[in-house]
């Protein structure tokens, strides 16, 4: 009876421990001084919204590819600001690449904070935005695999081109209702491209 008690806790825990693994997206992101690149292709294509910063001019469009890379720079140090919302332990770079179907190449570079905190450790999602109104994308763990889903909430949106004061006025993102862009892992030359 007790080993039966205890063969089934282990059985619990192996799998708890298991789900967590395949459930975090620590696993996917780079180490300090790496990249890691993720990509796909879509057919049929995934609609996103454009729009100018204004939201005055909108249409939709339609991404054929997308390719995202994720660099956690050698010289990144965690940050204590004492106001809470603002530290971090570890600062990734995104760079997005969304290829529409007319051929137009949107671009974007988003900075992703996380924290050694026990919330952000067993979360299967990287938040990422730009400074200065730049917008905001979540980056979630295809649970279970090798990839990712950029995905835009209604209302979150990246500028594409640059970032505070530079790029185009165009934005891509979602207006009313949610967009995503799942990807798998990829070789590092895909994004080296």
């Amino acid at each position: 009876m007790i080993r039966t008690a205890a063969v089934v806790a282990a059985a619990v825990w192996s799998t708890m421990a298991l789900a967590l693994f395949l459930w975090r997206i620590e696993p996917l992101l780079p180490a300090r001084g790496g990249t890691t690149c993720f990509a796909a292709d879509y057919s049929p294509a995934r609609p996103v919204d454009l729009s100018s910063p204004r939201r005055d001019q909108r249409s939709i469009g339609e991404v054929s590819s997308t390719r995202l890379e994720i660099h956690f720079p050698p010289g990144e140090h965690p940050f204590r600001s004492g106001t809470p919302g603002l530290d971090y332990d570890w600062r990734y770079v995104l760079k997005l690449e969304a290829r529409l179907v007319n051929g137009e190449l949107l671009t974007s570079e988003a900075i992703c904070n996380r924290s050694d905190t026990f919330g952000d450790r067993i979360m299967p999602a990287l938040f990422c935005d730009i400074d200065c109104d730049g917008g905001t994308i979540t980056l979630w763990r295809n649970i279970g695999r090798s990839g990712l889903t950029a995905r835009f909430e209604a209302g979150e949106r990246l500028r594409t081109g640059g970032s505070c004061g530079e790029g185009r006025p165009l934005y891509i993102g979602a207006d009313q209702e949610a967009r995503s862009l799942p990807v798998d892992a990829a070789p590092q030359p895909t994004c080296a491209k």
